[in-house]
C-alpha cells in the first residue's frame, strides 16, 4: 500500500478513515502515516495539514 500511496504524492486525493473523509494534496507517505495539505474541510483551516496513520485508512481515491 505504501508504494501505491507514494505514487500519489503531489496529487489531489480523498482519504477516508473510520472517523472522517478528508480531501487535499498528498504531501508525504512513510511507514506509519500519510500527510495531506487539506482543502476547505470542516475542522481544518484551508492550507492546514492532516496526518493520518496508515492503519486507520479505509481508502484513498485519486481526484486529479
Amino acid at each position: 500500500m505504501i508504494e501505491e500511496l507514494q505514487g500519489l504524492i503531489g496529487k489531489q486525493v480523498q482519504l477516508a478513515s473510520a472517523l472522517e473523509t478528508i480531501s487535499g494534496v498528498l504531501v508525504s507517505v512513510d511507514a506509519a502515516a500519510v500527510t495531506l495539505r487539506t482543502s476547505e474541510v470542516y475542522g481544518y483551516e484551508n492550507g492546514s495539514y492532516a496526518i493520518v496513520q496508515i492503519r486507520f485508512i479505509a481508502y484513498v481515491r485519486n481526484l486529479s
